[in-house]
């Protein structure tokens, strides 16, 4: 005989097989789910409450509750009236070839022989060996051959193609409840994506911020009542989820509360309304409702490096000021950390994207500086005109900056030095600002289709 092509069953096939349970085991499916409540935090973790009904029998027994997340992790909590848990784990479920063939070793299976020429041919056979080679016994036969399919008469009562939970449960009495499982799993994560909006004049900024929730768990949570956790979630790996977590979802995830509340050191979101996220898709709910904030807009040359002051320096090329956005929330209500985008509104109606950064979580009443790109009608050479070392510690290097305005009105540049040690400015051409301990700054106005030098010598201690 010739040696058959390898070939499975394929997965479409094992639909139609039946999933037995053991008599005594309680199976709690997706059809069963009362409620669906999901904590997501931002580092790619959630925590997540299924209430389901499910009837049991009184006495020790199996519990299954079918399509849990598949990257489940940690230890489950499972609660029902007249309900002990006494073991439970999670099973991360799937059926392919390779396993189902290895569940079957010693059991009776159907097997296809072809050759491809030949009409197929059927046989009762035991499963003696499932490696990469098979081996069965056919009519009293040991025959080892990969056959072009294999049909099972049903899937082992171990094995269900959706990741479960299971537990062995004791149960007070008979009848139907609600149970809730809480557990913890990775693939779902959030982030804030705001929207800064300027007027085409003056200052001030409108923010809109928005979630955008992904689900990478493996399930999709219909009607999913959403908790959006900001701030950064100390995790240890495999950990049991964190208690004030559990404390959320058991307490009050299944009704809905007010838009933002204090969760310890964090703030939690609650999204108004049931969200339905597929498994792999990304959607954006409202977080929060557009607010005005305090902006001024800066233009910014950064500073050299600190060895530029305690060693000659060469000069670079022409650089443009930075076009920075300082935000001060003024708003009231803390702003989660995420991507911002800057947009503004031409004569037109017409939105333009004028750059994007990174927002750090900002509290109600701390500022945040966003840059947005660099200045086109700007440039500006720095030069070092003079180093000298006064001792072996301290040096005094003179610099001239050279800024030029290609621009139809005057523009403000603040440029900035960090000396990273004990400074002194010894002259300069402008009035300087202390910073900090370790930064000045100069604001310089440069005429339109001007150009203005500003001059400095400073001292550097360390």
């Amino acid at each position: 005989m010739a040696r058959p092509h390898a070939s499975i069953l394929a997965c479409a096939a094992l639909l139609g097989l039946a999933v037995p349970a053991a008599a005594a085991d309680g199976v709690a499916t997706v059809a069963d789910r009362t409620g669906l409540a999901v904590t997501i935090t931002q580092d790619g973790t959630a925590l997540v409450r299924d209430r389901r009904e499910a009837t049991l029998a009184k006495g020790a027994q199996a519990l299954v509750f079918e399509g849990v997340a598949g990257q489940a992790t940690g230890v489950g909590s499972l609660s029902g009236a007249g309900v002990r848990v006494d073991e439970q784990g999670f099973d991360p479920g799937g059926i392919e070839a390779g396993s189902l063939l290895r569940a079957a070793v010693g059991r009776e299976v159907t097997v296809v022989w072809s050759d491809g020429t030949a009409p197929a041919r059927e046989e009762r056979a035991v499963v003696l060996a499932a490696g990469p080679l098979p081996v069965f016994q056919v009519a009293g036969r040991v025959v080892a051959g990969q056959p072009a399919r294999i049909h099972y008469d049903a899937l082992p009562q171990d094995m269900r193609p959706l990741a479960a939970y299971r537990a062995a449960i004791s149960a007070e009495a008979a009848g139907r409840r609600p149970l809730d499982l809480v557990y913890q799993t990775l693939g779902l994560g959030w982030s804030a994506e705001t929207v800064a909006e300027l007027p085409a004049a003056g200052d001030g900024v409108t923010l809109s911020v928005w979630a955008a929730v992904a689900n990478h768990s493996g399930i999709d949570l219909p009607r999913a009542r959403l908790q959006l956790v900001a701030g950064e979630t100390n995790r240890v790996a495999d950990a049991p989820p964190p208690r004030a977590l559990m404390k959320v979802q058991a307490a009050a995830a299944m009704a809905p509360e007010a838009a933002r509340e204090a969760l310890g050191p964090y703030h939690l979101y609650t999204v108004a309304q049931p969200v339905s996220l597929r498994d792999g898709e990304t959607r954006q709910v409202p977080l929060v409702a557009p607010v005005a904030v305090a902006a001024e807009r800066r233009l910014v040359l950064d500073p050299v490096p600190p060895y530029a002051w305690r060693q000659p320096w060469t000069e670079g090329p022409a650089l443009h000021p930075a076009a920075q956005l300082e935000l001060r929330n003024t708003s009231g209500v803390p702003l989660p950390g995420g991507t911002v985008r800057v947009v503004q509104r031409g004569a037109d109606g017409g939105v333009r994207l004028l750059g994007e950064d990174r927002l750090p979580a900002t509290p109600a009443g701390a500022t945040a500086r966003i840059t947005l790109g660099k200045a086109f009608d700007l440039t500006a050479r720095r030069s070092q005109v003079d180093f000298q070392k006064v001792s072996a510690e301290v040096s005094e290097a003179a610099f001239e900056i050279k800024l030029a305005n290609a621009a139809a009105k005057a523009e403000t540049v603040t440029v900035r030095e960090a000396f990273g040690g004990d400074w002194l400015v010894v002259d300069e051409s402008a009035k300087h600002a202390k910073e900090n301990a370790f930064t000045a700054r100069w604001t310089v106005t440069v005429p339109a289709k001007g150009e203005v030098v500003l001059k400095y010598r400073v001292r550097v201690k360390g």
